[in-house]
């Protein structure tokens, strides 16, 4: 079967279906010129004119009334059988923190597409899923600060452990005097980068570093307040301060070297990610695919390794000096 070139088909329809090559060309978001070329070659391929152009515009000539009539049939046909197909593969929404679907999830997506073709994945990334109405998606990753190991910690209802967030304070090399890790009377000069604007995480951090770093402090008034991780970490990187990072989102840049620790500490417990599925949801099988895919990848991350020393291991390998 030897078709005529597709695209120059799609130009002439939208042509012939206005009379107009400018309206053809607002409908395809090309220019008059993209239009006239296109059909130029389709003349060409077909060996006779399909319009007749004059001053005040075009018309379709007879061969190209009978094109047109067997085009627009077969187009409106795959458009429809398109639709079908679409509508019959179960859609599978799912909101999300913006930089854990920046840092984490998306780099990894293009995996779950390989493996589940029949379950693409909607993706909406909000700032705080946990409080749009569940109604809007099939599931949630939320975050919750807080170890989720701690007997304190509540995890969200209706959730499943996704991974446990473990933060370290980092920054550019060029950010410490004479490259080495800050200590904890130090870190109370340095300019602090929050990933979000009440700076939680390192009030929580300051919390639990005190039998690793006694009378450690930081200076909240000349923080710099970011709305995400993915910013903080950015402007870490751009050598403006230290941010208090994941290390599952910063894996690349600690094996590059463009972020080091910036005090001699181990990585915290600091918080929880969750997945939770909408009412009634969590037995339809596009939910469990996506389910069980990310428990399993989540605790395949080097940065959840189920021991300590497992986890430590990792982390000095991609910080060895």
């Amino acid at each position: 079967m030897k078709l005529p070139p597709l695209t120059a088909v799609r130009h002439f329809n939208a042509a012939a279906t206005h009379l107009s090559f400018k309206l053809a060309a607002a409908e395809l978001c090309v220019s008059e010129g993209a239009i006239s070329r296109q059909i130029k070659l389709l003349e060409e391929y077909l060996g006779c004119a399909l319009f007749v152009r004059g001053y005040r515009g075009v018309d379709l000539t007879e061969a190209g009334r009978r094109f047109y009539a067997a085009t627009d049939s077969a187009l409106l046909q795959i458009a429809q059988s398109a639709t079908e197909l679409r509508e019959a593969v179960p859609q599978f929404t799912l909101s999300v923190t913006t930089s854990y679907a920046i840092r984490w999830l998306m780099p990894r997506l293009a995996r779950y597409e390989a493996e589940h073709p029949n379950h693409p994945v909607n993706l909406q990334t909000v700032t705080y899923p946990e409080k749009l109405p569940g109604r809007l998606f099939d599931a949630s990753i939320i975050y919750r600060l807080g170890d989720p190991h701690d007997a304190g910690t509540v995890a969200p209802e209706n959730s499943e452990l996704v991974m446990i967030e473990w933060l370290l304070p980092v920054c550019a090399p060029g950010f410490l005097p004479g490259g080495k890790p800050l200590d904890a009377g130090a870190l109370a000069r340095q300019r602090i980068l929050f990933n979000e604007p009440t700076g939680r995480d390192w009030r929580s951090w300051l919390g639990k570093i005190t039998e690793q770093l006694p009378n450690a402090q930081i200076d909240l008034e000349r923080a710099l307040r970011f709305e995400h991780d993915d910013t903080a970490i950015q402007a870490a990187v751009a050598g403006h301060g230290i941010a208090l990072a994941n290390l599952a989102y910063i894996n690349t840049e600690l094996a590059l070297g463009s972020l080091v620790p910036a005090v001699a500490c181990d990585p915290l417990p600091i918080g929880g990610h969750y997945i939770i599925s909408a009412g009634g949801k969590a037995a339809l099988p596009q939910v469990r695919a996506f389910r069980d895919w990310l428990l399993k990848t989540a605790a395949e991350c080097p940065s959840q390794c189920p021991s300590q020393q497992g986890r430590m291991t990792h982390y000095r390998k991609l910080n060895r000096e």
